[in-house]
């Protein structure tokens, strides 16, 4: 039987600036919590534990993530992308780390639309119906919809798929409109037009 260790717990959105460092913004009310955990505890378990202890219904989607040490982060530092807890084994590595490192904290993530941002920040694939893709630019026809629409619509996990598919949409878009047009360049170096 292994002894449980302590491990703190935040509840925010994982940030990345224009430099690409990552900061944690816990909720305001958030005041974190400490919580015993087994170095074998399993994806599903430390999931409990964390709706339990934030009283998060089963379909509000989340994520949990954690930065280790900065100095084990060199030479990116708070440029590398938060360890997100996707499997048994990335929550057995994270206690296998917290062993040593006691200052490790969990951040969690929880709802549709902070859930997707920090998908699309960290650019993990995602699925539609059977493609599973991260978007690297739109060029086809784009689907609006409005909130309003989508909460009335989709169920939590559904809507994580949406705002996702959202924030890859405007980010193709802001790429397109920054990009110098050709057809511009070309009227204007001919002179005609």
């Amino acid at each position: 039987m292994s002894t449980p260790l302590r491990v703190r717990l935040f509840h925010g959105a994982w940030t990345r600036n224009d430099d690409g460092h990552w900061t944690f913004q816990r909720k305001p009310t958030d005041l974190g919590y400490t919580v015993l955990v087994k170095p074998t505890e399993t994806l599903a378990d430390l999931e409990t534990i964390i709706r339990d202890r934030y009283k998060l219904p089963l379909d509000t989607p989340l994520s949990m993530a954690y930065h280790p040490p900065e100095w084990l982060l060199e030479p990116e530092g708070t440029r590398t992308p938060p360890t997100t807890l996707t499997t048994n084994e990335a929550v057995q590595e994270m206690m296998e780390l917290r062993t040593w490192f006691t200052e490790l904290k969990l951040c969690v993530t929880s709802g549709a639309e902070e859930v997707a941002n920090y998908q699309f920040l960290t650019n993990t694939t995602f699925s539609i119906g059977g493609a599973t893709f991260v978007f690297s630019g739109m060029d086809e026809t784009e689907l609006a919809m409005s909130k309003e629409v989508l909460e009335e619509i989709f169920n939590e996990q559904e809507k994580v798929v949406m705002y996702r598919a959202h924030l890859e949409i405007e980010k193709a878009n802001q790429g397109r409109q920054n990009a110098p047009s050709t057809s511009n360049a070309t009227t204007q170096a001919t002179g005609e037009g």
